[in-house]
């Protein structure tokens, strides 16, 4: 790996390196499923039971059609997975990649935080200065 992620224009250093996956194009279908709160609450359903979609439906007190598609496009971005259990599809949040995403907005979250102890530094050294 180049440490490139196509489309970025730029190399990428650091621990940022570690989530071009997430920073590349492709990895949009990501951050698009994300935009739907029903697709969030359903993650969120899954992360704390894996169940078939119409345990989740019933819980969400939407549709199971409804479920079906929000599943289809979370299972698309590899946020869940499903797997066989009688005549069920038991889905389940995929947790690889969940931490993709968490590592990556802890790593904003980082950045911004070392702007902010910066910020703090300069208003501490001006508030320290003779006037």
């Amino acid at each position: 790996m180049s440490g490139v992620p196509p489309g970025t224009g730029g190399p990428v250093a650091g621990p940022v390196a570690a989530l071009a996956g997430l920073l590349a194009p492709d990895a949009d279908d990501v951050f698009t499923a994300l935009g739907d709160r029903t697709r969030r609450q359903i993650i969120v359903r899954l992360a704390d039971q894996p169940d078939d979609a119409g345990a989740v439906a019933r819980d969400l007190g939407i549709s199971r059609q409804a479920v079906a598609k929000h599943l289809r496009i979370l299972a698309d971005a590899d946020m869940v997975c499903a797997r066989a259990d009688g005549r069920r599809q038991v889905h389940a949040v995929h947790p690889g990649r969940i931490r993709e995403i968490s590592d990556l907005l802890g790593t904003v979250a980082d950045g911004w935080d070392r702007r902010l102890e910066q910020v703090r530094r300069l208003a501490e050294r001006e508030d320290q200065r003779p006037r």
